[in-house]
Order: structure tokens, then C-alpha cells, then sequence
């Protein structure tokens, strides 16, 4: 049986993703079980997307500069 673990790995690999970005989503699963949870959801096309957004610095800062985001994050850390 896969493990979360084991499947997230699987769909970062697939995607493309880098190390660091790699290592950032891993540990942002194992600090909120929130994030853990919505990556057990998430389709290969999902990860890829998410993949990209973290690759490129400046789409991730215009994601995150967003009221959505910011209000996600928020409820995320409470």
C-alpha cells in the first residue's frame, strides 16, 4: 500500500518539481495536517500546477500577495 508520503513523492517526481520545492511541500504537510490532507486530493495535473507557481518566484509572490491567499493562510496557521 502507498503512503502519503510515498504518493506525494511519486506525483513530485512526475511533475518536475525540485528539491527545494520538494522538501518545502513535504514539510509543509508534516507542520499542518490542513496541508497533509488537501495533498491527498490532489490530481497529478493539480500537483503540476502548484509545482510551477512555487518554481517561479514571482508567481508565488503574486499568489500569495492575494486577499484570498492571505485569508487561507491566516485560517491555515490558527
Amino acid at each position: 500500500m502507498q503512503t502519503n508520503n510515498d504518493r506525494w513523492n511519486q506525483l513530485l517526481k512526475e511533475t518536475g518539481a525540485d528539491s527545494d520545492t520538494s522538501e518545502k511541500i513535504r514539510q509543509a504537510a508534516r507542520e499542518n495536517p490542513a496541508v497533509a490532507r488537501a495533498l491527498n486530493h490532489l490530481t497529478e495535473s493539480d500537483m503540476a500546477g502548484i509545482t510551477a507557481i512555487l518554481n517561479d518566484k514571482q508567481a508565488l509572490r503574486r499568489l500569495m500577495s492575494t486577499p484570498k491567499a492571505q485569508a487561507l493562510l491566516k485560517k491555515l496557521k490558527s
